[in-house]
């Protein structure tokens, strides 16, 4: 074999050895997957470095996301930035101003969005027995306490405020229907069974006293007891009596025959009827919506306001509570590896080629010197 053949073969073959080298290098990376044995023997370097060292590697990346990637003061700093938060209060204008135009109805959008997984009875359902349960509960804590040992204080004193107030509209009530023909009437007719109840001789004085304006008299006389200052004191002082002694009996001995598990459930049937939406997601939402349009993007900023420094607040115990560290470990403990391998090679395939060239030029570098080597000196 002629000296130029051995130095070209040489350098060949060192070039083909180096590139073949670092081509097995980076397969080693990856492969094989598994540890291979022989018997109880395991082959040296299995599994490949990463399938090997994937348990260290997905903990460091925990820790390198939640140490320095995904921080506190990062999240923050995106989360109340005023552009992003500008979106966000554009976004939820845009949503409000096309649910109050929607032709569907609230339950139809609704079960859209869920799902089908709700409906406006299970809810109604869920808001009444809700309400009911804590009226009962409300009620069994109450029912048998005095009115003032629970009612404020301040109703109380409107309560005995507002005495003179009823013992006036009593009084005037009373002139207003004794000087009626209603009330002339009624005297009348009290006069004359009264009378009558008084047997025969009642009946003849009766007859004889019939051309008597009696019932006028009557009538001019409860007018002027109903004007007497005294008498306005006397209903207000029997008013204040009437108003002490109520404050001091329970519920229970107010109404002793109501059954207040049964009158729960219809007041809070009740309520259910009258609460905003609840009594109105049957119709298309067009028709009544937009009546809360305004108030809706009004309280917009004050929700996000509030949502913002609530977050702020219990964002490090938040992020501490998702615990990324774990989440990113078991993502890459449960990724293929297989697709990893893919991953990196795909992202660094011509570095990986490169790597596998220099490592061919070095080998046919080593054969070139080797080549010269042998020509010179053997």
């Amino acid at each position: 074999m002629g000296a130029i053949t051995l130095f070209i073969l040489m350098v060949v073959i060192g070039g083909v050895i180096g590139g073949v080298t670092n081509l097995i290098a980076i397969r080693m990376l990856f492969r094989p997957f598994q540890a291979i044995y022989i018997g109880r023997y395991r082959m040296p370097f299995t599994p490949g470095l990463i399938p090997k060292r994937r348990g260290e590697l997905a903990e460091q990346l925990g820790k390198l996301v939640v140490g320095h990637l995904i921080t506190v003061e990062g999240v923050r700093s995106k989360l109340f930035d005023e552009t992003l938060l500008n979106d966000i209060r554009d976004w939820f204008t845009k949503k409000v101003k096309d649910l109050t135009s929607n032709q569907t109805t609230l339950e139809q959008w609704w079960k859209a969005q869920s799902g089908g997984k709700w409906s406006s009875e299970k809810t109604k359902s869920q808001f009444i027995s809700i309400v009911a349960e804590r009226l009962v509960i409300t009620s069994k804590e109450y029912r048998d306490k005095p009115l003032e040992s629970w009612l404020p204080g301040d109703l109380m004193e409107k309560g005995n405020e507002k005495i003179p107030h009823v013992a006036d509209a009593i009084l005037k009530k009373g002139k207003v229907y004794v000087q009626s023909k209603e009330g002339k009437d009624k005297i009348e007719e009290m006069v004359s069974r009264y009378f009558l109840t008084k047997g025969s001789f009642g009946g003849m004085v009766g007859r004889m006293v019939s051309n008597i304006p009696i019932a006028s008299r009557i009538q001019q006389q409860l007018l002027r007891f109903l004007e007497d200052e005294k008498s306005k004191k006397f209903i207000e002082k029997e008013l204040h009596k009437e108003w002490k002694q109520l404050r001091k009996k329970s519920l229970n001995e107010l109404f002793p025959y109501i059954n207040w598990e049964e009158k729960a459930g219809d007041v809070a049937g009740e309520m259910a009827k009258k609460v905003p939406i609840l009594s109105e997601w049957e119709r298309p939402m067009h028709e009544w919506a937009p009546r809360y349009e305004d108030q809706l993007i009004l309280m917009i900023p004050t929700v996000l306001d509030t949502l913002s420094v609530i977050i702020e607040r219990n964002l490090q115990r938040m992020l501490q509570n998702l615990k990324l560290d774990d989440i990113v470990k078991q993502q890459v403990n449960s990724f293929p590896l297989p697709r990893i391998e893919k991953m990196i090679l795909s992202i660094a395939k011509k570095e990986l080629k490169m790597i596998a060239l220099l490592g061919a030029l070095i080998g046919g570098c080593v054969g070139f010197f080797q080549g010269l080597l042998v020509i010179f000196f053997f």
